[in-house]
């Protein structure tokens, strides 16, 4: 059986109609997304974070041994 344009409308418009546990498994499934999304979204920013901050000792630690070098020569 095919749905007609009515029916589907209907079936639109009944959706708030469905038990109160289908429309909370939704909202947690929902939710879930958004915060597997927002993880994941941090997750990428603190890898970025680390490697600037990594980048970011190895060029202290290249001057210093720069200075240190410069500083043993007579």
């Amino acid at each position: 059986m095919s749905e007609t344009s009515e029916t589907r409308s209907e079936t639109a418009a009944n959706v708030d109609q469905r038990p109160a546990t289908a429309r909370a498994e939704d909202a947690v499934d929902q939710a879930g997304e958004r915060v597997g999304q927002f993880a994941a979204l941090l997750g990428h920013r603190l890898q970025v974070f680390a490697a600037r901050a990594r980048e970011e000792a190895e060029d202290i630690w290249a001057e210093a041994q720069s200075m240190r070098r410069a500083d043993e020569q007579p």
